[in-house]
């Protein structure tokens, strides 16, 4: 497996998130999330030449999915999976739901932000295409 930067710490900042402890290690995290969901795409496409929307997607959903980890706690799928509800503060936070984006983003422990982002771009798309005679 290919590691693909796709997030410094300064543009985490310029996208107007607050700054988060242990940077480092929950953008490596973060690019494993992203990686899984895109199926190693970038192994096989070089990111710097990357349509520019799409770039764009996948550094605002790595920050969305920076900012996840470090507000949740949450930091891999089993971790996603094995809790039921985590409380922050006022806010409460169920993965019992039943719909298929729950499941999408519990299996690779996606933000929901970051999933929808990722999917506004063209990704996530598991059809298969055919054309008939």
């Amino acid at each position: 497996m290919i590691t693909i930067a796709y997030l410094t710490q300064d543009e985490f900042n310029e996208l107007g998130f607050d700054e988060v402890d242990d940077f480092e290690k929950l953008l490596t995290r973060a690019e494993v999330a992203i990686n899984l969901f895109l199926n190693n795409l970038y192994d096989f496409v070089d990111f710097e030449t990357e349509i520019k929307f799409r770039k764009k997607a996948v550094k605002l959903a790595t920050a969305y999915q920076v900012a996840y980890l470090d507000a949740s706690g949450i930091t891999t799928a089993d971790d996603r999976q094995s809790a039921s509800t985590v409380i922050l503060g006022r806010t409460h936070i169920s993965y019992q739901g039943g719909s298929k984006q729950s499941f999408e983003s519990s299996r690779y422990n996606l933000s929901l932000d970051a999933l929808n982002i990722l999917k506004s771009a063209g990704f996530g798309y598991r059809g298969v295409g055919y054309d008939r005679d």
